[in-house]
């Protein structure tokens, strides 16, 4: 589905759509719902700070993968204004932690809290295509071409990926809780995109 937003183009693919569907149906705790309203307020982050900076996305598509985010580049944001967007997610995830945490009394939003905490962690984790991976890569752009760069990011998210999925199948066979490896799977399928030139916020 392609909706016009003005300059900006949102699409929403099927796999998204199905996944979100199936998830609040599955879900029964409301756990799943809160997460991705997370994930809203930190996409929302992301975008609020382009338009901070004066420029609007050419396309947002939302997919099971996450949310691409195409820039139109128009308004020439210089290197500390990169480092500011991609931070800016996470950031927007951590100030609405702490206002759950400061204001919100009941088990519920506290829970709400922490799951909004872990999403704005999980994004700096130095893992193509999250925040913190795009932000290393910044910088090792800096010092080193392009090729060795793409190795040394993928060196580094496989790193991390390998570990937690590790964790995940450790933890599913002792508690039968499947949400770590469900996140490194997910992290995994991510990654893979990324080799397949997909960048994502």
């Amino acid at each position: 589905m392609r909706v016009k937003l003005g300059e900006t183009v949102l699409r929403i693919n099927i796999s998204f759509a199905t996944a979100v569907t199936l998830t609040l149906i599955v879900d029964e705790s409301g756990l799943c719902a809160t997460a991705l309203f997370c994930c809203i307020i930190h996409e929302l982050g992301h975008i609020t700070a382009l338009l901070l900076f004066g420029e609007k996305p050419k396309l947002i598509e939302l997919s099971f993968y996450g949310v691409k985010l195409e820039r139109s580049g128009a308004s020439g944001i210089k290197s500390i204004g990169e480092i500011i967007i991609y931070a800016s997610g996470p950031t927007a995830n951590f100030a609405l932690s702490a206002l759950l945490f400061v204001f919100g009394g009941t088990e519920d939003i506290k829970t709400a809290a922490v799951i909004s905490l872990c999403v704005g962690l999980f994004n700096l984790l130095p893992c193509q295509p999250l925040d913190g991976g795009n932000i290393l890569k910044f910088f090792l752009e800096r010092i080193t071409d392009s090729e060795i760069c793409e190795k040394i990011c993928f060196g580094v998210s496989c790193l991390f990926i390998v570990p937690m999925v590790t964790a995940g199948v450790t933890l599913l066979l002792k508690t039968g809780n499947v949400t770590l490896l469900a996140v490194s799977g997910y992290l995994a399928a991510a990654v893979y995109k990324k080799e397949k030139s997909m960048d994502f916020f």
